[in-house]
């Protein structure tokens, strides 16, 4: 005979739950160029990845990691880069390490920004390989970025990374400025980041 077990019970009610309220839309449903990149689901606890999956019924159906308090499922889309579109990494040095992808979509102030900076960097008018202000150098963003504008991408490529340059734990949204002209970036760290 099983014996009830009370946390069990919880857990099953969490999963329970979840499962009910449905699949969860990416928080980066709108942004132009993602809509063709594949979506993915993650189980988290307090912000940490316990377990992912290519749609919502294998996540929930999961028992990697439990279904304790504080579990939740998240969708985010899924970057060239095979990593989510916005990502926590270990920071380079004392900055926030977020990073946001960037899709070079044509027409776009991103594609205006890019082509301008290529050209520069055609006539060695450059004086860094970056296309964001405040760059980490040698952080997967800075190499993304040097490689977008060198045309040293592989297949499938469509953009480069950029990463919050501030402090660790700052509060409100991470915010990237481009290196010349106002184009910006941002995104809520806290809300929409996965932690790797």
């Amino acid at each position: 005979m099983r014996r009830w077990d009370p946390l069990q019970e919880q857990d099953n009610r969490q999963q329970r739950r979840i499962a009910a309220a449905g699949p969860p839309v990416p928080s980066t449903a709108d942004v132009a160029g993602f809509e063709d990149y594949p979506c993915f689901y993650v189980k988290l606890r307090h912000g940490r990845v316990l377990d992912s999956a290519g749609s919502f019924e294998e996540v929930v159906r999961s028992a990697r990691g439990g279904w304790a308090a504080g579990t939740t499922v998240t969708a985010t889309h899924l970057a060239p880069d095979r990593h989510p579109v916005l990502l926590l990494e270990a920071a380079v040095g004392a900055g926030c390490g977020a990073t946001r992808w960037v899709a070079d979509v044509p027409g776009s102030a991103t594609a205006g920004l890019t082509g301008a900076l290529r050209t520069l960097n055609a006539f060695d008018a450059l004086p860094e390989l970056s296309i964001q202000r405040g760059g980490v150098v040698g952080s997967t963003a800075a190499r993304t970025q040097a490689a977008w504008l060198c045309g040293e991408t592989r297949a499938g490529v469509d953009g480069f990374r950029v990463q919050c340059p501030r402090p660790w734990g700052h509060e409100r949204l991470c915010v990237v400025h481009a290196v010349v002209g106002d184009v910006t970036w941002s995104w809520d760290r806290e809300r929409e980041v996965i932690i790797t």
